[in-house]
């Protein structure tokens, strides 16, 4: 019977272990990977699709002023803003925006009969444009001026069908949650798009700062509006149709998440939305005239919130078998290779924070954080994962600005760490300290994330 229990440390330490294993070796690859430094001699037009719900005008003007600002000939710019907002906040934007001399921009509101979310309104954007090429931008993100002709270069360079750029992210408060985010997404983003390029896997577009040609977004009939997920969904019929898409070295910089709700929204939305995709598109993937390793590389990047869903399943199953072990079952090979996985990550993690001015202190303290509230979310994960096979899903809007509401999850949340507190208290009693010590790591995760929420909460209600 003891055998069988040794799939719990296996199921808990590998794909873990592999998961980063494979993000190190990308972002090496990714971050000391040097672009072709190509002139562009021509400028297409160029068509830019915003979609737009609920966001203040004062962010669409931002927009509107940083597109006005790039290295492009504006006569050849067209900014497509596609609205699901209300008739009467979108006629309040027509009148209050501001449009730059130079630009031509169109308001295109979606009305009842309109089709999908996100995905539907990129949809609709795109039979109204007319541009050679197609640059999709959420509305609170901002281009650096010479990001388009880079992307561009990398088309021409690579003789790409799409080309990402790079997201660095930054935030509208400086806080511990916004370091954490603007670090991992400039890990991220070099790991799963720039290494895996490097390393010769598939490039899947980024929702917001992919630059498509036109030809290619027309072979594919577009986005589905029936999708939760436009970038990776897109991505696997681009690849089937045997469209590339590359990487660059063109920046673009993303808002990131201020809060806990902001983060569970975003995680759990994107963690819905690769499931979706796999479960939805799995045979554009299997049929795909590329290589089986990469085929294989796709389904892996899909599968990517798995480690974490597998950990918590594990961590409850150490629990309710507690009375049944005699022996410390954690006590395995693996156990110390994700020892010393974690620590080259944390150093990564550092190195990455001096580059964006955090210190080695703020930097530990911000991994602390994202290592807590990425634990703390688990169990939603695994129930948005679920969702992604009904036939009706919900796209939900990131919040954006710090929130003064308590989480609605968040005594759920204080419920598993002391569950999983009381597991780790039965081991390390009985001696078994691997196990006790790791159920009580994990447990500092949710116990951690209930603190720091109901704190953070409370200071601002209370200012």
């Amino acid at each position: 019977m003891n055998d069988a229990y040794y799939i719990i440390p296996v199921l808990i330490f590998l794909p873990t272990i592999l998961l980063i294993l494979a993000q190190l070796v990308y972002y090496y690859l990714g971050v000391n990977h040097k672009y072709k430094d190509l002139q562009v001699a021509s400028m297409p037009s160029l068509s830019i699709l915003v979609p737009t719900k609920g966001e203040k005008i004062e962010t669409v003007q931002g927009l509107l002023e940083n597109i006005d600002n790039a290295e492009w000939d504006k006569s050849k710019i067209e900014v497509i803003i596609i609205s699901d907002d209300t008739e009467e906040y979108f006629k309040e934007m027509q009148q209050r925006v501001k449009i730059p001399e130079n630009l031509k921009v169109i308001f295109y509101r979606r009305g009842i009969n309109k089709r999908g979310y996100k995905s539907g309104a990129l949809h609709d954007g795109f039979k109204k444009s007319t541009g050679e090429l197609i640059l999709t931008m959420d509305v609170d993100a901002r281009i650096y001026t010479d990001s388009i002709k880079k992307g561009y270069a990398q088309i021409m360079a690579e003789n790409a069908d799409a080309v990402t750029m790079n997201w660095i992210g930054y935030g509208s408060v400086e806080s511990t949650t916004v370091n954490s985010l603007i670090i991992s997404t400039y890990y991220t983003n070099t790991s799963i798009i720039n290494g895996r390029d490097h390393a010769g896997m598939p490039v899947m577009p980024v929702g917001c700062g992919t630059l498509f040609k036109r030809d290619a977004l027309n072979a594919v009939d577009s986005w589905d509006p029936e999708m939760i997920q436009d970038d990776l969904e897109i991505g696997t019929r681009l690849i089937h149709a045997g469209k590339k898409i590359k990487s660059s070295d063109a920046n673009i910089k993303i808002e990131v998440p201020d809060t806990f709700n902001a983060f569970y929204t975003q995680q759990t939305r994107w963690a819905m939305g690769s499931m979706e995709v796999l479960s939805r598109r799995f045979r554009y993937i299997i049929s795909s005239k590329i290589g089986i390793i990469k085929r294989l590389d796709i389904i892996a990047f899909l599968l990517q919130y798995i480690p974490l869903v597998l950990t918590f399943l594990m961590a409850i199953a150490l629990v309710i078998i507690s009375p049944f072990i005699h022996f410390d079952i954690l006590f395995n090979p693996l156990f110390f290779l994700w020892i010393i996985l974690l620590g080259l990550y944390a150093y990564v993690f550092v190195k990455i924070g001096d580059k964006f001015n955090i210190n080695a202190k703020k930097a530990v303290s911000a991994m602390g954080r994202l290592s807590s509230y990425t634990v703390a979310i688990s169990p939603f994960v695994l129930l948005w994962i679920f969702r992604a096979f009904k036939s009706r899903r919900i796209y939900r809007i990131t919040p954006k600005g710090a929130g003064h509401k308590m989480p609605s999850n968040i005594y759920a949340i204080l419920a598993f760490g002391i569950f999983f507190i009381a597991g780790s208290l039965f081991y390390l009693i009985h001696f078994y300290l691997l196990t006790g010590l790791w159920l009580l790591y994990y447990s500092m995760g949710y116990i951690s994330t209930f603190y720091l929420v109901y704190k953070d909460t409370w200071q601002k209600n209370k200012e």
